[in-house]
């Protein structure tokens, strides 16, 4: 094959339209939908990986929009301490982040709930630090009650055209009320519907992590492990970073394979496959950050020199900055060959980096299961072996290479913490490691 002539015609294999033909512009949203090979080899049906990207737009912090933001502090017993003063200080930076166009509530729980601060506007912040101040521990941990009532707060300002949040610091493990991984996570779901993100942080090695990163998972939120009460601080600061620079909410990604084009699995972000439509929504995009879909599919035979339609892909988000609601169409298609040169030379890198990574994140939840099963060697094989996968990787371009490489570390760091660190500290890590792989954390 003349590859002068064949790389132009793969440019084709993405066609846009509509108005995400300006994505790349300012105060939009920029969106790439890309296959891991978008050359095959003819009469070959072989998994691929169709990732949709979205980066967002660059904007000044100076012209964020207002926050909505709920925190919801646990007291119980046991954060008694260092915990609690590190909370408070935590709670106390939260507010002299915020401005006057920006609304604070502060929930505090143990075995009951109390509005110490009910949703209001950051004006007078002496009164709002002298309230702050005056939580100490107390009682049981009725982590439930403590969220439900934090997202009634944000509820009582709902804006689409601001950031509505919630931030959920625990130690322990929610032991009065509703209490299991589902109850949570359906509260998360709820929240997630209007629009609100949880962000969760574990504190310590007594919190239930699968509780804490289903909260975060199903409402789009972020979560942290913060192993010493003296990262608290760090942990907030990082999460304001966030909520600062969020640029578009309420994003919606739906993707229609075409015939004969099998929809497999997605990678990472939950989502739903009904047929050969596959729908995944998240809750907001971050300036200069980047979110993404990823899809394994099975694309149908060809012949060749044949291309083949593969999916169209349709985004549509509200941007923060226009108040209005952009969207975004695509056309995917694949290209056959009989050269397994050309497939070689046509493969992007990324993506093909980026379905490995998240294939390690399903292997850390392996991990953590042998773990459970008191397997710690197998799970440190898996751990393991994650890095070597990693490694090995067909790819040679600098940044695919390097990030490759910076996850294939991460591993190594986990395998190093089981000869280390607790049990317990450990699942947190993996645990936290996996969460940040599948929700494209930006955590550094």
């Amino acid at each position: 094959m003349n590859l002068k002539r064949f790389f132009p015609l793969l440019a084709l294999c993405v066609l846009p339209w509509g108005t995400g033909t300006q994505a790349a512009a300012a105060s939009k949203v920029t969106i790439r939908s890309e296959l891991a090979s978008p050359v095959i080899l003819e009469n070959t049906q072989d998994k691929n990986y169709l990732k949709i990207s979205l980066v967002g737009y660059p904007r000044a912090v100076e012209k964020r929009s207002p926050i909505n933001l709920a925190l919801v502090i646990d007291r119980s017993t046991s954060m008694s301490g260092e915990r609690i003063k590190k909370a408070r200080e935590a709670a106390v930076m939260a507010v002299n982040m915020l401005n006057e166009d920006d609304t604070l509530s502060v929930v505090t729980y143990d075995s009951v709930v109390e509005v110490i601060v009910p949703a209001t506007k950051v004006k007078n912040k002496a009164q709002l630090i002298k309230k702050i101040e005056t939580v100490q521990p107390r009682g049981m941990t009725a982590l439930f009650a403590g969220v439900s009532k934090g997202l009634d707060q944000v509820g009582k300002h709902l804006d689409k055209e601001q950031v509505n949040r919630i931030i959920l610091l625990s130690d322990g493990q929610a032991n009065t009320g509703p209490t299991s991984v589902s109850e949570l996570a359906g509260l998360a779901r709820i929240a997630a519907k209007k629009g609100v993100a949880i962000t969760t942080m574990g504190i310590g090695e007594g919190y239930n992590e699968d509780l804490m990163t289903a909260i975060a998972q199903y409402s789009d939120g972020n979560h942290t492990f913060v192993q010493a009460s003296s990262d608290l601080e760090k942990a907030f600061a990082r999460e304001f970073d966030d909520v600062m620079s969020v640029v578009a909410q309420d994003v919606e990604v739906v993707i229609k394979t075409a015939d004969q084009v099998t929809p497999v699995r997605l990678l990472g972000r939950d989502g739903e496959i009904r047929g050969n439509t596959v729908t995944v929504k998240l809750n907001q995009l971050y300036a200069n950050q980047e979110k993404y879909v990823l899809l394994e599919v099975i694309p149908p035979k060809g012949s060749n020199d044949q291309n083949k339609p593969l999916a169209d892909v349709s985004v549509n988000y509200n941007n923060l900055s226009t108040n209005k609601k952009d969207t975004y169409n695509e056309q995917v298609a694949v290209r056959y060959t009989r050269s397994a040169e050309t497939v070689k030379q046509a493969l992007v890198e990324d993506v093909v980096v980026d379905s490995a990574i998240q294939k390690a994140a399903v292997e850390n939840e392996r991990a953590i299961k042998l773990m459970d099963e008191g397997k710690m060697a197998e799970a440190k094989e898996v751990l393991n072996q994650n890095a070597v996968a990693l490694e090995s990787l067909p790819v040679s371009k600098p940044e695919a290479r390097m990030k490759a490489q910076q996850n294939a570390e991460a591993s190594k760091v986990l395998v190093e913490k089981m000869d280390t660190d607790s049990r317990e500290a450990v699942r947190k890590s993996v645990k936290e490691k996996s969460f940040d792989i599948k929700s494209q954390s930006n955590k550094k």
